[in-house]
């Protein structure tokens, strides 16, 4: 079973064995997997972009 991290509560979540989808015990979160990869694609350029804007002083 593979593990990842939760984009609600960000605790350690479950991929299912069939990678179908992404379960957090701990919050209910759950998701196909294909969303949470986008929800956590998104995530990532949210940080980039954060983190440029600061860079430049904006």
């Amino acid at each position: 079973m593979l593990d990842a991290k939760c984009p609600v509560c960000e605790k350690r979540a479950r991929v299912l064995d069939d990678m179908s989808r992404v379960v957090c015990d701990h919050c209910g979160y759950e998701d196909e997997y294909d969303a949470y990869i986008e929800r956590m694609k998104d995530r990532i350029y949210s940080i980039v972009d954060e983190f440029m804007m600061d860079r430049q002083g904006c």
